[in-house]
Parts: structure tokens; sequence; C-alpha cells
């Protein structure tokens, strides 16, 4: 798979990028010390071109659990990320993992690295809500 890596990085060069925000022991430490007040978290992050996941400690049923979250842009110009899918697969922060995870999402679905595959639809966005 690690060629898999390096295969994706030489095509897509700055379009790819891989960050990883804490250690395999750190999430385990937070997992043991869940606390009341625990907000999401991003432990792992790969973005190729269009797609993106991130590896992310949240909490459900009172326990920490480690998912990822996909997202896409509906243009490669664009600068915002759309959410795509929470796949309920065990996560991983390895770089190698995740590129997988995305690899597979993006031959299901018919997306693409470097290509927008969304049809753009114009609107009038809906009036912010005022709270009060």
């Amino acid at each position: 798979m690690m060629n898999r890596v390096k295969e994706v990085k030489k095509a897509l060069g700055a379009e790819y990028v891989y960050q990883r925000f804490m250690s395999d022991r750190e999430v385990s430490r937070l997992r043991r010390q869940v606390s009341l007040q625990f907000e999401d978290t991003i432990a792992a992050s790969l973005t190729v071109g269009c797609m993106k996941i991130n590896a992310v400690l949240f909490q459900e049923d009172g326990s920490l659990r480690l998912g990822y979250d996909v997202y896409v842009k509906d243009s490669p110009d664009s600068s915002e990320w759309i959410c795509f899918d929470c796949p309920s697969d065990r996560a991983s922060l390895k770089e190698s993992d995740m590129l997988a995870m995305l690899d597979r999402i993006v031959s299901e679905n018919g997306l693409s690295y470097t290509e927008c595959c969304f049809e753009r639809v114009e609107g009038i966005m809906p009036p912010d809500k005022k709270i009060g």
C-alpha cells in the first residue's frame, strides 16, 4: 500500500497533503480519560485533490471513538469542503490506511481526486436565522 501513497503523491504533488495531529498513544490516552465535555477532534487528515478524509475522535454513548469524515469540493478551485460521508469502518491514523479508505469511497461512488463530479446548482441561500 505504501507504493500507492508514493504513486498518488507523485501524480498530485502539492494537491496531496497528509497531516497527523495526534499520536496513537495520545488517542489511546484520551480514549481512557473521556471527559463529559469532549469536542470532536481531528487526529489526522489526508487531502487528495478534491477529496479529504479526517480521522476524528468523537464522543458516542459515553466513550470516545475514532471515525472518519469524508469531504468533497464542488469544484477543484473551491475553498469550501462539503461533508460527503461518515463511514462506520474502523478508523486508523496511518496515511496508507486513510488513502485506502479514500480510494474505496472514490471508486464506489464514481468520484475523482482531480475533477468535480457534481452538478453545480445555482440558487438562493437561505437567510440566517436570528436567535433571540
